[in-house]
């Protein structure tokens, strides 16, 4: 078996055609919710895929898909500022957060499994910078079981700051941006002239002194990028998959991180290749008996119109009553009446759907156009269709203020959408934070979106919470599906105008005031809240 030292030791060449067993590891997940049938580990599957065909022996550890449930972990101290919102027992559609968990076997459990695959070499996935904890603190219980055994780190979350992730003693190797365009040349230098890993594109690696950037940064063309369809879930009745036909986004929106990894070309997999994957791809016994779900993980698919529609066509000749819903978002912008009809009746059973904010000139500031005339009349059309729709904004941009937040909320409120929130949270070397040294200081764990960290300085945690609850309020009041308790608690909100909540106590519900709400901002909402809203046509 072949064995090379880490980098920052000296390397070992592997002789030529010598064989490698790689690991791909994907860390658990600890934040406070977890979405199991978002969390596809596409990336992953790309990396053992490219392994295989570079001459490597695989295996996969998805460490999120390994427990059904979340362990419960303390509060880290970075996440005190939380703590008076945290209400013990709370419970139903109101609700904020209540316990930080672990989803995925402890970490020397990991290190157990993987160490037991016999590994030469072990990739492990950073799917998002609000994980990097996780992905360094596997990578530092591997590396004390195993500590000649060279560790890698890839995803989105290490490319947008690959030299963090290098600082870390673990980590050996960054490989940013897409798989496809480092994995082949990487395995190649490393099997046959370690010295020449300064060729490798996008390669970020220390020579013992210094971090060495790459020699060249490049994206995949269409014909380089690769296929992947995974199952992510199964019930008794239902397969859920997962797939990304696209890279890449034209549009310039100033929070987003896409370009960081995928570049700003817009483009996709050509269809004759997914035609031919669909066809090669094997289904359980039991599939044609299941309903099948396929998310699309895509950022911006309508602007391919017509490709979309075809894949949809393929995908139905190959799981005939599949439904389709991509929860990344479509861009009602580019919708037309027509083309919602085509997708409806091309399988589309949910449309997720983004305004960022009804302000202009907020909008305009974060370079993301709005035509909320044509959003009205795409969320009317589906109502009548019966479809389901969650409209998102985001509740933080460094313009927004209690009321610009509110009027949001009151405007979504008359709409017949389910309110989606994002509170807003940076990635290293999106605009206005180019400067990647202010990420340093906090953990990454800041960066995601439950911690509720007030970046931008213009709302508080306590502001961004309440419109928080607020939303889940308005979508309680929607829904043809309360329980008798959310029904009282509707009512308690709408009698006092302050936000309420249910605390489980012996079998039975309480309400209670929620403590820390922005009363101020819960005023502004009431002022402008319509009375009148629409209950929805469908279950949620």
């Amino acid at each position: 078996m072949p064995t090379f030292r880490a980098q920052k030791t000296p390397l070992v060449s592997v002789n030529p055609g010598g064989d490698i067993t790689a690991v791909v590891a994907v860390p658990p997940v600890a934040d406070f919710y977890f979405t199991r049938h978002r969390f596809s580990g596409l990336g992953p599957e790309i990396v053992s895929t490219l392994l295989g065909k570079n001459g490597c022996k695989v295996q996969v550890f998805n460490f999120p898909a390994q427990c059904k449930k979340g362990r419960k972990l303390p509060l880290p101290e970075a996440f005190n500022h939380l703590k008076p919102h945290i209400i013990e027992n709370e419970v139903g559609g109101g609700a904020w957060f209540t316990r930080f968990q672990a989803f995925g076997p402890p970490l020397v459990t990991c290190a157990d499994q993987m160490i037991a695959a016999g590994p030469d070499i072990v990739f492990i996935a950073c799917f998002a910078f609000c994980y990097a904890d996780t992905a360094l603190a596997l990578a530092a219980a591997f590396r004390e079981k195993a500590p000649e055994i060279p560790i890698v780190v890839g995803g989105a979350g290490a490319s947008a700051y690959p030299e963090f992730f290098l600082r870390h003693p673990s980590v050996d190797y960054v490989l940013a941006g897409e798989a496809e365009i480092s994995i082949p040349e990487f395995i190649r230098a490393l099997k046959n002239s370690p010295e020449n890993l300064s060729r490798v594109p996008n390669l970020y690696y220390n020579d013992g002194a210094d971090t060495l950037a790459p020699f060249e940064k490049r994206h995949t063309r269409a014909d380089e990028t690769r296929f992947v369809l995974k199952k992510t879930h199964e019930t008794p009745k239902t397969l859920y998959f997962s797939t990304s036909l696209s890279r890449g986004c034209i549009k310039k929106c100033r929070f987003c991180a896409n370009f960081l990894c995928h570049g700003r070309a817009f483009r996709v997999i050509p269809i004759d290749t997914i035609k031919k994957a669909l066809a090669e791809f094997p289904l359980p016994a039991d599939a044609f008996h299941k309903t099948v779900h396929v998310n699309f993980e895509d950022d911006n698919l309508l602007l391919a119109p017509d490709y979309f529609l075809d894949v949809l066509s393929a995908f139905r000749n190959k799981f005939p009553q599949a439904r389709f819903l991509a929860e990344n978002g479509l861009d009602y912008t580019r919708m037309t009446p027509a083309l919602v009809g085509r997708l409806i009746r091309n399988g589309i059973t949910q449309f997720n759907l983004s305004i960022a904010s009804t302000h202009d000139f907020i909008l305009e500031k974060q370079a993301r156009k709005a035509e909320l005339p044509l959003y009205e009349q795409m969320v009317r059309m589906l109502c009548q269709a019966k479809i389901r729709c969650i409209t998102y904004f985001i509740c933080g941009f460094k313009d927004d203020t209690p009321r610009t937040v509110a009027e949001n909320i009151a405007f979504l409120a008359k709409q017949p959408t389910l309110i989606g929130i994002s509170l807003f949270y940076p990635v290293p070397g999106i605009y206005d934070f180019t400067d990647k040294t202010r990420f340093d200081a906090g953990p990454p764990g800041l960066c995601a979106g439950s911690a509720a960290w007030p970046w931008n300085g213009s709302l508080t945690t306590a502001q961004m919470i309440t419109a928080f609850r607020l939303c889940r309020f308005v979508n309680l009041l929607k829904s043809t599906a309360r329980t008798p308790a959310e029904a009282a608690l509707v009512q308690k909100i709408m009698d006092t105008r302050r936000l309420h909540t249910l605390v489980r106590e012996n079998k039975t519900h309480t309400i209670v005031p929620v403590p820390e709400a922005d009363i101020p901002m819960v005023n502004l909402f009431f002022d402008q809240f319509p009375g009148a809203f629409t209950v929805l046509p469908y279950e949620f």
